[in-house]
């Protein structure tokens, strides 16, 4: 259990009215969590412009070295821009980079023209490591800190969540649709409060997601949310049933943005009130436990 979890958006479509900071379409966060008096810090994904992360990280006196681990919630290109230098910005060696193993397959689209989505040139595995990277590639639940851990890979169990059929993938040198494997988040348990969220895309669906925490910890409530939640393009229907959902499981509070969409943010705005938030670059999220709880 952590004592406390502090999360900072660093990358994210939008930017305050008045600042430093630089947008663009992708996610990034820096989770610090604190426990008896010890503070670990790690990202989950690393946004599109290694140079948007670095600007923004400088903008908030945040160093590399500062940093101990990376997690890269899935294999896009907007969340995992820039992997291999960053890594090399940390200036360590064996540096944990946390992944579903699946992360770094063909993946792309063909709708309007051949385009690859995925892994991008400069960040394939060999770079990662060529940078000091080490390579952590599991699709089971894996521990990043105590009290930290990603949740693994997302059981499909709705039937109105996915990625859709526009992804695609190679299977025996053949075009296939991707259904996103690795797509996962990461859980952060704050002592007397419960379990903190952070998802990048949530392309499994963030109700899945949820479920999936609670299968996990099914003793303890969910605190938060924060992170993409896919919903952009989505019909009337899905965002009406993925409100459903989440209101159904009730966190104490969500804050979404990049891919969720304005009108899911305007839906989630009106059903949460002051529940909701939406993201922009140096939003802050400070979560203090219970020191009295176990």
């Amino acid at each position: 259990m952590l004592d406390s979890l502090e999360i900072i958006t660093l990358v994210e479509d939008s930017v305050p009215m008045h600042g430093p900071f630089v947008g663009e379409h992708g996610l990034s966060f820096l989770i610090s969590g604190k426990r008896n008096g010890k503070e670990v810090r790690g990202l989950l994904d690393v946004g599109q412009s290694p140079e948007v992360l670095s600007h923004n990280m400088k903008g908030l006196g945040i160093s590399p070295a500062s940093i101990d681990f990376l997690v890269l919630s899935h294999c896009h290109y907007d969340h995992t821009g820039g992997a291999a230098r960053f890594v090399a910005s940390t200036g360590k060696k064996n540096f944990p980079v946390v992944a579903h193993p699946a992360i770094f397959r063909s993946h792309f689209k063909a709708d309007p023209v051949l385009t690859s989505k995925g892994i991008q040139t400069g960040d394939e595995r060999e770079a990662i490591e060529k940078a000091g990277g080490k390579l952590f590639l599991s699709s089971a639940p894996f521990p990043l800190a105590e009290g930290i851990s990603t949740t693994g890979e997302i059981p499909r169990e709705t039937d109105f969540e996915g990625p859709g059929k526009a992804f695609l993938t190679l299977q025996d040198g053949k075009a296939a649709v991707d259904t996103l494997p690795d797509d996962m988040g990461i859980t952060a348990r704050v002592r007397g409060k419960g379990i903190v969220v952070i998802a990048g895309c949530s392309h499994s669906g963030i109700v899945n997601i949820l479920r999936r925490v609670q299968s996990l910890y099914p003793e303890e409530p969910i605190e938060g949310v924060i992170g993409g939640l896919h919903l952009v393009n989505a019909t009337e229907e899905k965002m009406e049933k993925t409100l459903a959902g989440i209101r159904e499981i009730s966190p104490g509070w969500v804050a979404a943005g990049h891919c969720t969409g304005f009108p899911m943010q305007v839906k989630l705005s009106l059903s949460l009130g002051s529940g909701f938030s939406p993201l922009c670059v140096g939003k802050r999220f400070l979560v203090e436990g219970d020191p009295g709880k176990e």
